[in-house]
């Protein structure tokens, strides 16, 4: 139907995840779509089926602490100024109970009226209906008329009609909802290819690609993941060494074993082991051959519940469904349980030792309530190609594509832009007369300063990890400056469309930016073509400013200004990365290299050369935290220097 790029018959995909004859409820359909053109989808159901019979499903917002003190405050008539206060007091910020921060209360006359009624009546509300929000991506379609099926009512967002029930409400009713889903790195992969086309005359085809290129794989194996949709994680990361990814069935286990189902099931391990040929792989029963072989005997994705209990114990597909649906939902034991008579009786009858088929059900319940379905991952892994295909043979268009949409997946933008250096791709700055509001690629040469000559000098002595760093050199984009936004950006080019801007003083006039906005400029480094000081800038500013604002028959006195020197590197560096969150013109860690050195730290490109169990200090830039549930405790940080990263 190419709905799809994924064959579920290739693949065998199970139907009964998605409609059988045992299930009472409509399907679950989520459809990703570019992050950008998510509301343009919408109003296109509206205005395709009518507003009649479509609408957004509604979320119930409850009160929890924080609103239950405010809204009951309010009520009480207590001032705006101490219901604040209040709140602060009486909620300690993680939705602890009123009763558990009554004693924090003691700051208050707590004895009086007004505040008894307040520590009686707010913990009453927690929990119930406050008001209704819209659903994320929600939208319901039906045949007949929605308003004789259920209550509607206009949005608070312009041209949006939401209905009064949220999704559990709907489900019951049977109702078709369909979830309309933004994906940033599908807005990133749409500019890539424009980019891309651009640059070389020839728009890539994606839809085209036979997602077996060895040098994809390749590159993903050295950990070259930054930016590659859904194996860019530190875990990813630790994974893919071991992995060894060599093609598209892999990708897709590969997506679906950092989830927190295998996790939990202890199942990564195990599934590692095996592939690696370290142990044989095992069948707790030969007739869970057929479900288990591709994933090597361990239970990976969401579908093999279903054949587990087809192969196992005689369920029909859609009964295999409704045991994977309880063991994912919020029923707990109870609804599962329902099942486990039924299971081990089938198993009994098709010869199956009680003892194993015990076993074999207590796995499923461990994987199931965290199970991540195959149809989901092999449509994920598309992207995980695509994407990495672009990195490998388009990586200017592709960085700077991830640059326009950020925040987005697992890094922040410096580290996109280190990632890009590494690769070969030079970096600009941002530059008030041929920036872009977003990032951009540049062909050609540029008027380069002192800091990128001396970045492409100390660029030489890393290791380009790409073969090709294809054409063009990125140039950050205006609102990359903090403070400056979209809409002032916006302005500023528009402004430029005229003619190039000549002085500060013509910069304010036909701008008419404020100073934050204009000071975040110079400090960015976005006037620095005009190859005057930033403090010298930042000085005659005012003056600028006064100019602009006088009516133009009035001369104002010239002005005696002194003159400043240059910024040292290290200032103007530590600048771009305060004012713009990157360094263009060198790594942040270059400001402490010395000290880094002094230190006996290691370049993370260079710990591949050293023995395991080797004690090393590495030093660098903290680009991530994590501390997952799993992980009993422990912390794990990715550390960045000029080289690369390390976890």
């Amino acid at each position: 139907l190419n709905i799809s790029p994924i064959d579920p018959v290739a693949i065998d995909l199970v139907f009964e995840r998605f409609l059988s004859l045992e299930r009472s409820r409509p399907p679950d359909i989520d459809i990703d779509f570019a992050a950008d053109r998510r509301e343009e989808v919408i109003q296109y159901v509206y205005n395709r089926y009518g507003r009649d019979h479509a609408a957004m499903a509604c979320t119930l917002v409850t009160f929890r602490s924080r609103s239950a003190v405010r809204d009951t405050a309010r009520a009480l008539g207590f001032p705006p100024a101490l219901v604040e206060r209040l709140t602060d007091v009486l909620n300690v910020h993680n939705d602890e109970s009123v009763q558990q921060a009554e004693t924090m209360a003691a700051s208050f006359a707590t004895g009086q009226a007004p505040f008894q009624h307040l520590l009686r009546l707010a913990p009453q509300l927690e929990g119930l209906p406050r008001h209704l929000g819209i659903h994320n991506g929600g939208m319901i379609l039906s045949g007949p008329p929605l308003a004789t099926l259920i209550p509607l009512e206009p949005a608070t967002m312009v041209d949006r009609t939401v209905v009064q029930w949220d999704k559990e409400a709907l489900e019951e009713a049977g109702l078709v909802k369909v979830d309309i889903l933004g994906l940033r790195m599908l807005s990133a992969i749409e500019d890539a290819v424009a980019i891309a086309g651009q640059l070389t005359g020839t728009r890539p085809d994606l839809d085209a690609l036979t997602p077996d290129d060895p040098e994809v794989y390749a590159m993903l194996r050295r950990g070259e993941t930054v930016g590659v949709f859904q194996v860019e994680s530190r875990a990813q990361a630790s994974l893919i060494p071991n992995f060894k990814p060599t093609c598209f069935a892999d990708l897709t286990i590969e997506i679906s074993l950092i989830r927190p189902g295998p996790l939990q099931g202890n199942m990564v391990r195990p599934y590692l082991r095996r592939r690696q040929g370290l142990e044989p792989v095992r069948y707790l029963h030969p007739r869970l051959k057929p479900a288990l072989e591709e994933t090597l005997g361990v239970i990976v994705f969401q579908e093999q519940v279903l054949k587990v209990a087809q192969d196992l114990a005689g369920f029909t597909p859609g009964e295999g469904d409704q045991l994977r649906r309880a063991l994912s939902s919020k029923l707990g034991e109870t609804g599962v349980m329902a099942f486990k008579e039924r299971f081990l009786q089938g198993a009994l009858a098709r010869q199956v030792p009680a003892d194993v088929a015990e076993k074999v059900f207590t796995q499923l319940v461990a994987f199931g309530g965290y199970s991540f379905p195959k149809s989901h991952a092999a449509a994920f892994a598309v992207l995980t190609y695509q994407s990495a295909w672009l990195r490998r043979y388009h990586p200017a268009a592709f960085f700077t594509a991830l640059l326009r949409h950020q925040p987005m997946g697992f890094y922040p933008a410096h580290v996109v832009v280190s990632e890009a250096r590494r690769y070969g791709v030079e970096i600009r700055g941002v530059d008030l007369q041929t920036s872009d509001v977003g990032a951009t690629v540049e062909l050609g040469g540029t008027n380069e300063s002192e800091d990128q000559r001396v970045e492409q000098s100390a660029n030489q002595q890393i290791v380009n990890l790409g073969s090709s760093a294809g054409k063009g050199a990125i140039r950050l984009g205006l609102e990359s400056v903090r403070g400056l936004g979209e809409e002032a950006s916006a302005t500023i080019v528009e402004a430029r469309r005229q003619h190039p801007f000549k002085s500060l003083v013509d910069l304010c006039q036909r701008t008419g930016l404020g100073r934050r906005a204009i000071e975040a400029l110079i400090m960015a480094g976005a006037l620095d073509r005009w190859n005057r000081p930033r403090r010298q800038l930042l000085w005659e500013l005012q003056s600028a400013l006064e100019t602009a604002a006088a009516p133009p028959s009035l001369d104002l006195p010239p002005r005696d200004d002194p003159e400043f020197t240059a910024m040292p590197r290290h200032e103007r560096l530590w600048l771009e990365q305060t004012y713009t969150g990157v360094t263009a013109g060198g790594h942040i860690t270059d400001l402490v290299s010395n000290q880094l050195r002094e230190m006996g730290a290691t370049p993370v490109a260079n710990l591949a050369h050293w023995p395991d169990g080797t004690q090393i200090r590495v030093g660098g830039v903290i680009v991530a935290r994590q501390r997952p549930p799993t992980a009993k405790g422990v912390a794990f940080l990715a550390i960045e220097d000029r080289s690369g990263i390390v976890n």
